[in-house]
């Protein structure tokens, strides 16, 4: 990439012309803007990203009295690999966080800047560009690192200052669904629909039916050797069955409870500020996953992709209160109220009905985080046609006694919780 024409980005995608990028820095700047080149900064990090090709770059124009501006971005592209887009639906991953920077956010942030909060949701990432049309699609996204944003140690489970970051900024973007739906509720189903599940659907059954029988696997050889002969292994082996992705496609699809929700709110999809090595703000990156469900679906993924058994044995329910606390301030500040459209005994039986999407979900996560960078699984996929994804995510049972401990601790919690 650093040997690349620096005058010109159509090498990375056809999109990027000189036109379409002067329209963007016009854009970011309110100001007339000319591309002038691009400057390559670094990858993302292998592992960093398995649905798409990222790197980050500055992007220089000059305005209109010819005094050099830029903007340092994430670029995100669809791989360039034919057959890794077709075996992991790209398109669709694309589409869905497009719509949502697009069309969703932007009615969110407008139905919010009509109200008077103490702390209004600003933990996100602004768009600079984005294209869609099935094959060229890109998304640009300003850097966060610019403003010391950076990203927590996947490997390692987040600790509780993490943890009341991560929630706070899910609450904070959960209460925008709800007072919005409440006061304006035709608009909140128009944006709604500008999104769509692109993880667990009717449609996706073929697509994840042999990973999910993997990934199964490796729960239950996780949880046999380190809990053997225990009700753990009992439990497990009757959740693990094929008719699970029944209930995951309802709790994704059917929720009368229904937030825009993050959908995959895992470590690598959270970045943090620092100040004296404490995280004091976050924002949240990457919303491929996007989908309207109940807001436990985020919640209780990020406990079990997130949080070791440790940390939920000493904070779990103390956690949950943070995050009800944030969220109900934030529907009383926005107009509504929360008694009555998401009291805190309901968002109790929600979290005892859909705990077990955030422990399936796991299944698939966990054995990624806990890999390091070096061991991250190369999603490269040579050729031009679809293969199964059970093909290229070749994953196999967790070698070290951490990581079993890891997964096998997120089964605990749920059998212990009375969730599975």
């Amino acid at each position: 990439m650093l040997n690349e024409d620096q005058s010109s980005l159509i090498q990375v995608s056809p999109v990027l012309t000189p036109e379409t990028l002067s329209e963007a820095l016009t854009k970011w700047f309110e100001k007339p803007c000319t591309f002038t080149h691009w400057q390559y900064v670094s990858d993302t990090g292998k592992g960093d990203s398995y649905l798409s090709d990222l790197m980050r770059i500055r992007i220089y124009g000059n305005n209109e009295h010819g005094v050099s501006k830029n903007v340092q971005v994430i670029l995100k592209t669809m791989p360039s690999s034919v057959a890794r887009r077709l075996t992991f639906k790209s398109h669709e991953f694309f589409q869905n966080e497009i719509n949502f920077y697009v069309k969703v956010l932007p009615a969110l942030l407008e139905f919010q800047a009509k109200k008077k909060l103490s702390e209004p949701f600003d933990s996100y990432v602004k768009l600079f560009f984005a294209h869609c049309d099935g094959t060229n699609d890109v998304i640009c996204l300003e850097d966060a690192s610019l403003e010391n944003f950076g990203g927590a140690v996947r490997q390692e489970g987040i600790d509780l200052a993490h943890c009341q970051q991560t929630l706070k900024s899910l609450a904070q973007f959960h209460a925008i669904s709800f007072a919005m739906k409440d006061q304006n509720p035709e608009e909140f189903e128009d944006i709604r629909h500008h999104i769509f599940e692109v993880y667990y659907h009717e449609r996706l059954r073929n697509w994840y039916r042999r990973f999910w029988k993997r990934i199964c696997g490796i729960a239950i050889d996780a949880v046999e050797r380190e809990y053997p002969d225990s009700v753990y292994v009992e439990k497990i082996k009757q959740f693990c069955v094929p008719e699970r992705y029944d209930d995951m496609i309802k709790a994704a699809t059917r929720s009368v409870t229904g937030v825009i929700s993050h959908g995959d709110s895992w470590t690598n999809n959270f970045l943090f500020k620092y100040e004296n090595g404490t995280p004091v703000d976050a924002k949240i990156i990457d919303f491929q996953l996007t989908r309207c469900a109940t807001p436990v679906l985020d919640i209780a993924f990020m406990f079990y992709a997130c949080t070791s058994q440790d940390l939920r044995l000493k904070h779990y329910e103390e956690l949950l209160r943070f995050y009800y606390d944030v969220l109900s301030k934030q529907i009383v500040e926005m107009g509504s109220d929360p008694e009555k459209l998401y009291p805190w005994g309901l968002f109790k039986e929600e979290i005892k009905k859909y705990s077990y999407f955030g422990l399936a979900f796991s299944f698939e996560s966990t054995p990624m985080i806990i890999l390091t960078p070096e061991d991250a699984i190369d999603m490269e996929v040579k050729g031009v046609s679809k293969l199964d994804i059970d093909d290229v995510w070749c994953i196999g049972p967790i070698k070290d006694k951490r990581g079993r401990q890891r997964e096998a601790g997120n089964v605990v919690h749920c059998v212990d919780n009375g969730y599975i």
